[in-house]
C-alpha cells in the first residue's frame, strides 16, 4: 500500500545527491528500508570509547533522527548502520522479516576495480574511509527473504572478489556522514553514488552470476565456547540478581544508573550479547554491571575481587 509517509521518505532519497552531510544520509537511510511498515526499525551500533558497542533504534519513519544520530556520534567514534530493518530492539537476524538491498563489501583494490565493471551499475556506493574500498548497494522494489538475500549477497560478493563475511542479513556497515576511527586522523565515509535507483529482486537475482552455493544456509554462527562460568551465564541470571528486580516480558528492567520511569536496560538472550540501557548508553558482560552496581573496577586486584564477589552471588550451590 502506497502511503503519504512512503511517498515522503521515497522523495527524499530521491532528490538527494552524491554529497556530504545530513541529506546524503537521510537517502542512503530511507533506501534501506525501502517501503518496510512504519513500525519497523532502523539499528544503529557505535563503539563505546570503554569497549564494546552500543546500540540505538529508530522507526523506519525518521531518517532524519538516524542521519542526525550518524552525525553527532560519527564526531567521535565508529557509527554502523545495520543494512536490513528490524522489527523489534534486536540485532540478531531473528529480527529481520527482510532486506530492502542487495550489497557488497568490497574491500581492497581488486574488488573495487572489479566494481567498477559490474552489471548491473549499484545504485549507492559508499566510500568507507579506507583506501580504495567502497560499500555497494542495489536497493530493491520488493524486500527479499533473509535466506534469499544472503544468497544473493553471496553472489554479488563471489562475482567481485568481495568480502563473503560481509553477506549476512545482521549486518551492519559504515554510513555516510560518519567517520572511519581506524585511521589517526579518522577519515570520512562519504556517499560517492546515489542514482535513486530501485531493482525488482527477481531481474536483479537473473542478471548475477550463478554460483553453487551452500544448502541450507545457517541461520546463525555456532555458539563460541566459554571457558568462563559468569560469562556463561544467561543475562537474566545475572541482571536480575545485580539490580533485584525481575525481568519484564521485554526483558528490561529499570536501569539503576539513572532515573527511569520506563524500564531501558535490557538483558539480552545471548550470554555473548550481555545488556544494554537505552536510557544512559551502558552496557556489557556480567563483569561490567556487577562493576557498577558494587563499586569496583574490572581491572587489576579490584577484578579479582569483583570476579569473587560474582562467583559467590551467581554461582553459589545452594543445595
Amino acid at each position: 500500500m502506497w502511503t503519504r509517509d512512503r511517498a515522503a521518505r521515497r522523495g527524499a532519497a530521491m532528490s538527494a545527491t552524491a554529497r556530504p552531510g545530513l541529506e546524503a544520509t537521510v537517502a542512503f537511510a530511507s533506501a534501506l528500508t525501502g517501503d518496510a511498515d512504519h513500525y519497523e526499525l532502523v539499528e544503529l551500533r557505535y563503539r563505546h570509547s570503554r569497549g564494546g558497542m552500543g546500540q540505538r533504534f529508530f522507526t523506519v519513519t525518521r531518517p532524519d533522527a538516524v542521519a542526525t544520530a550518524v552525525a553527532v556520534l560519527g564526531r567521535r567514534t565508529d557509527v554502523y548502520l545495520a543494512v536490513c530493518p528490524r522489527i523489534r530492539r534486536d540485532g540478531s537476524r531473528g529480527a529481520i522479516r527482510g532486506g530492502w538491498a542487495v550489497w557488497a563489501d568490497c574491500d581492497g583494490a581488486a574488488a573495487a576495480a572489479a566494481l567498477e565493471a559490474f552489471k548491473p551499475e549499484p545504485a549507492i556506493v559508499v566510500r568507507s574511509g579506507t583506501e580504495e574500498n567502497r560499500h555497494a548497494y542495489w536497493p530493491l522494489t520488493e524486500a527479499l527473504p533473509p535466506g534469499a538475500l544472503e544468497d544473493a549477497n553471496t553472489r554479488v560478493a563471489r562475482a567481485l572478489g568481495a568480502d563473503e563475511a560481509s553477506t549476512d542479513a545482521a549486518r551492519v556497515l559504515r554510513p555516510p556522514g560518519s567517520r572511519n576511527f581506524k585511521h589517526d586522523p579518522a577519515t570520512a565515509v562519504a556517499l560517492e553514488v546515489f542514482t535513486g535507483e530501485r531493482f525488482d529482486p527477481a531481474q536483479l537475482i537473473s542478471m548475477l552470476p550463478a554460483f553453487d552455493l551452500p544448502v541450507p544456509r545457517p541461520a546463525a554462527p555456532a555458539p563460541r565456547r566459554v571457558d568462563d562460568p559468569l560469562r556463561a551465564l544467561d543475562p537474566q541470571v545475572y541482571v536480575e540478581a545485580l539490580t533485584r528486580q525481575v525481568l519484564g516480558h521485554d526483558r528490561k528492567v529499570s536501569c539503576p544508573f539513572h532515573r527511569d520511569r520506563t524500564p531501558s536496560l535490557h538483558a539480552y538472550e545471548a550470554p555473548e550479547d550481555g545488556w544494554y540501557c537505552y536510557g544512559c548508553d551502558r552496557g556489557g558482560s556480567v563483569y561490567d554491571l556487577g562493576a557498577a552496581v558494587l563499586g569496583l573496577s574490572t581491572r587489576g586486584r579490584e577484578f579479582v575481587r569483583l570476579r569473587r564477589q560474582l562467583t559467590e552471588l551467581l554461582l553459589r550451590d545452594d543445595n
